[in-house]
């Protein structure tokens, strides 16, 4: 048994970065509401989001990562999330679900929003600015997710997203898809989520994004290692997530994470991709902390606070 886990820990960690690689086909295209690319939620995101597998504590931010996981929900929960990105820039979800009743399954609604303030305007080439405007994106969510019997969940999210930029107003229509199993092999666990299947917003194409991966659980659980590989298939752009969770006490978990593939993203920092926070968890209270660097622009903070009913 231990030689079994440690042949499939070694392709875990083997296997994400070469299939990343065969992927990668070419540069940067363009898409539009690339602020549905930004992760929700502060525990997958000090784990790298390296978290498309990850089936523990699932709860109403699984939506935004994939949907399938939402089928192992077992409490009604809230969540709200509030990400201190760069300068005028703020992000937020609010999310909640709870299982359906009597007919099986998992609903689930959100709201996740961007926006950027005191845009400076100008009509000519001077110092001081005309006035300022503001640019404001959402995306209201409605899912849905059912477990099939212990090992297999899928699930489904519709979207409606709306973008504001001044007086430009666009808005659209996607949808995601995905599931997440358990596997024959003790403990370990593989989802695959697709992400933004949806009308234009304006003249762009929305940021169709295919997630998949795997987890693993050790030390009774509490160790969750985790490994994803993210394709925007728009932007033609491949990363390589590796993820880890542990959990010092039942109260305390400590959690690191890099995703890798934004050396072509020009921010002069080996940083930039890099994830770590620290989670809290009470009997009905979860509190959750990420720290990830972005080079030249900056630190950003992600909080995420929970509640189970």
């Amino acid at each position: 048994m231990i030689r079994t886990r440690i042949a499939v820990l070694g392709l875990l960690l083997a296997a994400s970065p070469a299939a990343a690689l065969n992927l990668i086909t070419g540069g940067p295209g363009t898409s539009g509401a690339d602020f549905l690319t930004v992760g929700v939620g502060a525990r997958a995101l000090a784990m790298g989001g390296a978290f498309s597998a990850v089936d523990t504590g699932a709860d109403a931010n699984a939506v935004n990562w994939n949907p399938g996981a939402l089928g192992f929900v077992e409490k009604p929960n809230a969540t709200a999330s509030y990400n201190s990105l760069f300068k005028d820039e703020n992000q937020g979800y609010l999310g909640y679900a709870a299982p359906a009743g009597k007919s099986g399954g998992v609903w689930a609604g959100g709201l996740n929003y961007l926006t950027v303030s005191k845009i400076e305007r100008r009509a000519s080439d001077t110092e001081d600015p005309d006035g300022t405007f503001g640019h404001q994106n959402y995306a209201a969510s409605l899912s849905y997710a059912k477990a099939l019997g212990d090992g297999l969940a899928l699930g489904g999210t519709l979207k409606y997203v709306r973008v504001a930029l001044d007086t430009l107003k666009e808005n659209a229509m996607a949808m995601d898809a995905g599931l997440l199993a358990r596997t024959p092999v003790s403990d370990l666990t593989v989802g695959a989520a697709m992400r933004n299947l949806g009308t234009n917003i304006g003249p762009d194409s929305m940021p169709l994004t295919f997630k998949g991966g795997a987890a693993y659980k050790m030390f009774t659980r509490k160790l969750v290692l985790g490994s994803d590989i993210d394709w925007l298939m728009t932007e033609r752009r491949a990363y390589w997530s590796l993820g880890a969770e542990f959990w010092v006490s039942p109260n305390l978990a400590v959690r690191a994470g890099y995703q890798f593939g934004h050396g072509s993203d020009q921010l002069k920092s080996k940083l930039v991709g890099l994830g770590a926070g620290l989670g809290l968890k009470f009997e009905r209270l979860t509190m959750d902390y990420a720290f990830m660097p972005y080079g030249d622009l900056g630190n950003t903070h992600r909080m995420t606070v929970g509640v189970r009913f």
